[in-house]
């Protein structure tokens, strides 16, 4: 089977993709843990989007690290 390469933009694309959703999981979790601390905080948001989001951290939890 033949070996596939990447071109050098693709790996940089790759890699910023990667770096955005970490950091896009970090900001998840943060307001997260702000709707848990703060029930107040959850005012402007649609409850079914939090409780989804709860629900999904707690899973994320469970699995563990990406990496």
């Amino acid at each position: 089977m033949s070996e596939v390469k990447m071109t050098a933009q693709a790996e940089r694309e790759m890699d910023e993709r990667f770096e955005l959703q970490g950091r896009a999981l970090d900001i998840f979790k943060l307001v997260v843990a702000e709707w848990k601390s703060d029930p107040h905080s959850v005012q402007c948001f649609d409850l079914r989007i939090v409780e989804e989001a709860k629900l999904i951290d707690a899973k994320l939890k469970r699995l563990g690290p990406l990496y």
